[in-house]
């Protein structure tokens, strides 16, 4: 078998040997230094690229979902997952009510559709939650949150379902039990509500639940039936401003759930600088 030199050369007398490996993938060249030839190797033929596994945004970013299971005074905020989606949650949602504030041009989207729709949140940029009685897991509405973790921002909607459930104390206690997730375990540091201004109703429990009013942008959504032009309001709370009321409370509120130490809510409290008031 023919083999090139330590040099590189054709040795003289082989080149009809030489020859015969043009068609085994070796090429004959001259040498630009000393004009002798070696051998060059053909480049291998291109190979269709491997295929990449499948990886989901949040696996590459190696971020987990985070399901919620909170219980306050009142109500108990937990991930709504597609399982535990009922005709009575999805029945709630066709209220015109609840249709006026979310905007939204049809009535129902049907039982399948609905659970297809809750399938479709991450749990991590794209949180919903369903708000149920603290004590008997009745369902009362939906508690709908968008996260920029870049810049750690929240812009949250609240849904009340049936009209008897929607009471001012039912609305503030959802909306302080996810202030308390919301700011102490998921590290965020501004809350955004953004009623439409016509919803009387979150327009009210915003104000009641003590969130600055940023501003009211006119024009600023299209009726999801009518085509027309309305306003929305802008209200929010920073992480500063949620210390500040921890500091002016009377007593620790009600906060709980799986995973959440029994001394959290006075360990973030004094964090704030709370004071616990003086006995008698």
């Amino acid at each position: 078998m023919w083999e090139a030199s330590a040099t590189g050369s054709w040795p003289a007398g082989e080149q009809a040997s030489g020859a015969a490996h043009h068609g085994r993938g070796f090429l004959p060249c001259l040498d630009p230094i000393e004009g002798q030839r070696h051998i060059r190797a053909m480049p291998k033929m291109p190979q269709p690229p491997r295929k990449p596994p499948l990886v989901t945004p949040l696996a590459a970013m190696k971020l987990k979902p985070v399901f919620v299971d909170r219980v306050g005074k009142l109500v108990r905020l937990r991930t709504l997952v597609p399982g535990e989606v009922t005709p009575e949650i999805a029945d709630g949602l066709t209220d015109p009510a609840i249709m006026e504030g979310l905007n939204a041009p049809r009535r129902a989207m049907g039982l399948d559709a609905f659970r297809a729709y809750v399938g479709s949140f991450d749990n991590l940029r794209r949180n919903l939650m369903a708000i149920r009685d603290s004590v008997d897991d009745t369902p009362l509405g939906l508690l709908f949150l968008d996260v920029d973790l870049r810049h750690k921002l929240g812009s949250a909607h609240i849904v009340i379902g049936k009209g008897e459930h929607r009471r001012m104390d039912v609305i503030y206690d959802a909306t302080r039990v996810l202030m308390w997730h919301f700011f102490t375990e998921r590290k965020l540091e501004k809350l955004t509500f953004a009623p439409l201004s016509r919803n009387r109703a979150a327009v009210a429990a915003c104000r009641v639940g003590m969130l600055r009013l940023e501003g009211e942008l006119r024009s600023h959504r299209i009726d999801g039936r009518t085509g027309e032009r309305v306003d929305q309001m802008l209200f929010a709370m920073t992480l500063d401003e949620f210390r500040q009321r921890m500091k002016a409370l009377v007593e620790p509120p009600a906060f709980s759930g799986a995973g959440v130490a029994s001394t959290h809510v006075v360990d973030q409290l004094i964090a704030a600088g709370w004071k616990p008031p003086a006995p008698g």
